[in-house]
């Protein structure tokens, strides 16, 4: 089903990029963050990463349930969307936490 591909594509996109600010901290990808040194750079993207697995885990999940039941993609939406944004939040406000 496309809404199930949809859903594992976001899963998979979110993964990498979580992926990416693990194993390569050092880049400074992260637009939100003002980063003062590198070491910080690696803490804040270590940081960021593990934060970015809760989206991931939630959009795997409605991919399993509406693989199940195709009737509930649209209100799967809503839960995918409010976890993006809990992981946005969480992730600055530890930045200001690890920023000196």
């Amino acid at each position: 089903m496309i809404v199930t591909g949809l859903f594992l594509f976001i899963a998979l996109f979110l993964s990498c990029v979580a992926a990416v600010l693990y194993l390569a901290p050092r880049l400074k990808i992260l637009n939100i963050v003002h980063y003062d040194s590198a070491e910080q750079a690696v803490r804040i993207n270590r940081y960021a990463a593990a934060r970015l697995l809760l989206p991931v885990i939630v959009f795997l999940a409605c991919a399993w349930i509406v693989e199940m039941r195709p009737e509930l993609a649209v209100p799967l939406l809503f839960p995918s969307i409010i976890a993006v944004l809990i992981a946005v939040v969480w992730i600055a406000a530890g930045v200001t936490r690890l920023a000196p």
